[in-house]
């Protein structure tokens, strides 16, 4: 059984959950449930837990606030939230997982068999500590080798959590579910995300999304070639195509000022 909390301060949401965790997951023990984020940090402290659904928007003490009071990171965290991209981008960027509310049965299961998968074998403590660095909090770090550079992008394998820094990152092709990623280095990884994922994270950090199959790191471009419907080139010599309703945008960014 894995022993699991649910933090919440609308009690309907904690109630709802619970139910839906009760009649699909016979491995899920709730041992305790909290609508007070100062009452849940203070059970954390003390007691060992395998999962925590977390709500991220909570008065007094937000679930950010709770995990950067915490010292160690040895659970795997859920986040629950009412729709804040700000915050699903920081979660994202750090490969951790969320349920928008209300929560949907299907993307909680799926929540839960990742979970499963990844139950002793992620590394949750720089998981968490890459996610609080996204809110540009200081550190409360269990060892002297978690921390790591700001802006830090993680990408899941099947065995792993790597974390890139996307200056390093020339473009991502899509692969219908999967997203190839093209490094400076001439390296190449397949990330089971969708590139819709990775646009949604990279976008603020100055990549473009010229194709419906690319994104691209707008700091490596090396030239805009007019010829077969407009082209760019990269800095590694490849040719990404711009797509015709996307070709104003890309103009637009060379004419600067």
């Amino acid at each position: 059984m894995f022993k699991t909390v649910i933090v919440d301060d609308e009690l309907n949401c904690v109630e709802v959950l619970e139910i839906l965790i009760q009649q699909n997951f016979s491995d899920i023990e709730i041992v305790a449930k909290f609508t007070s984020s100062k009452k849940a940090l203070e059970y954390l402290q003390s007691n060992p837990v395998d999962l925590l659904f977390l709500d991220i928007q909570m008065p007094f003490m937000t679930g950010i606030d709770l995990l950067h009071k915490l010292e160690r990171y040895d659970f795997q965290v859920v986040f629950t939230t009412a729709y804040d991209q700000y915050a699903i981008n920081a979660i994202k960027l750090s490969a951790l997982d969320y349920l928008l509310k209300p929560i949907d049965e299907d993307l909680l299961t799926a929540a839960i068999e990742k979970f499963r998968k990844l139950k002793g074998n992620s590394d949750i403590q720089s998981q968490l500590t890459n996610l609080l660095q996204q809110y540009n909090l200081p550190i409360q770090q269990a060892t002297s080798n978690t921390s790591l550079p700001n802006n830090k992008i993680a990408v899941s394998f099947q065995d792993k959590i790597v974390f890139y820094d996307p200056q390093e990152i020339l473009y991502c092709h899509s692969n219908d579910n999967y997203t190839t990623i093209s490094l400076r280095n001439g390296e190449k990884v397949v990330a089971s995300k969708t590139i819709r994922y990775f646009e949604d994270i990279l976008a603020p950090l100055g990549f473009i999304r010229p194709h419906q199959s690319y994104i691209i790191n707008t700091k490596h471009i090396e030239q805009y070639n007019k010829k077969d419907g407009g082209y760019l080139v990269m800095i590694d010599g490849a040719s990404i195509p711009v797509s015709r309703n996307r070709k104003e945008e890309v103009l637009m960014m060379f004419k600067g000022d």
